[in-house]
């Protein structure tokens, strides 16, 4: 799953490469930043808290790798923008961002507090926008770049009970288009990819790895690490690849 030995033959080498991955402290973004130190990228590990930062950076350096902790909440541009200069400042460039980070409970519409239905917007929605505005003018001076957006089924099939979540997933996923459309003429892609039913510390008293959850019987719950192998492949793809694109993980129509 972990290894330097991805494939050379693709253009865009994260070999002392920067990658940013917003919540990267536990689950798909932890996966994430390991996959993309195993490739040979330099971490920037940034999480709303960074107890759980730590030991991530650890696992990024025994990898080979060097890893930059900074605390962030991606719903604040003002700790997007620190986030970005610091891992400039440290590592002179950034390549690769993966926007994970996300919040979200089951909540109808009649019983949401709005101030819980905007906070889950600005941390799903407003969040990948303030990030990848931070690193985009540092991604065009280091001659191009990936933007990877974790995405959700929700965004593309409704459910009730899940309309914050789910409209803030489907805004995210026009960004992710509308901003591809922007930016590719620099060198940078941008794409989504939409993990399915993933097991992680949340949900694993609830599900099991390889097992159909509750309910959606063609489905395979999945492990963090094999979202974070199609995030690797993506941000190793070849200049002029895919852009504007969603990749699902999912086994249901969406």
């Amino acid at each position: 799953m972990i290894s330097r030995t991805a494939s050379k033959d693709d253009a865009f080498d994260l070999t002392d490469k920067v990658a940013v991955v917003t919540g990267a402290g536990r689950g798909i973004g932890r996966a994430c930043a390991l996959q993309l130190a195993g490739a040979g990228a330099n971490v920037v590990l940034a999480s709303r808290t960074t107890s759980e930062l730590q030991a991530v950076a650890a696992e990024v350096e025994a990898l080979g790798s060097k890893a930059l902790v900074v605390p962030c909440d991606v719903a604040e541009y003002s700790a997007c923008s620190d986030v970005a200069r610091s891992a400039f400042d440290t590592f002179g460039r950034i390549d690769v961002l993966v926007n994970n980070a996300g919040t979200g409970a089951p909540c109808p519409v009649l019983e949401a507090e709005p101030e819980e239905w905007a906070g889950v917007i600005a941390l799903n929605l407003i969040g990948p926008f303030n990030m990848s505005r931070a690193v985009l003018p540092h991604m065009i001076d280091s001659g191009g770049g990936r933007i990877i957006m974790i995405g959700s089924g929700l965004g593309h099939s409704p459910m009730g009970g899940l309309t914050a979540y789910g409209s803030s997933k489907a805004g995210m996923s026009h960004f992710m288009k509308a901003l591809s459309d922007e930016v590719w003429e620099h060198g940078i892609d941008v794409n989504e990819v939409i993990p399915g039913p993933v097991a992680t510390k949340l949900t694993e008293a609830l599900v099991t790895v390889g097992e159909a959850p509750e309910g959606l019987p063609s489905e395979r719950v999945k492990s963090p690490y094999e979202v974070a192998e199609l995030v690797g492949w993506l941000a190793q793809q070849r200049i002029g690849g895919p852009t504007g694109q969603i990749f699902s993980l999912a086994r249901r129509a969406l």
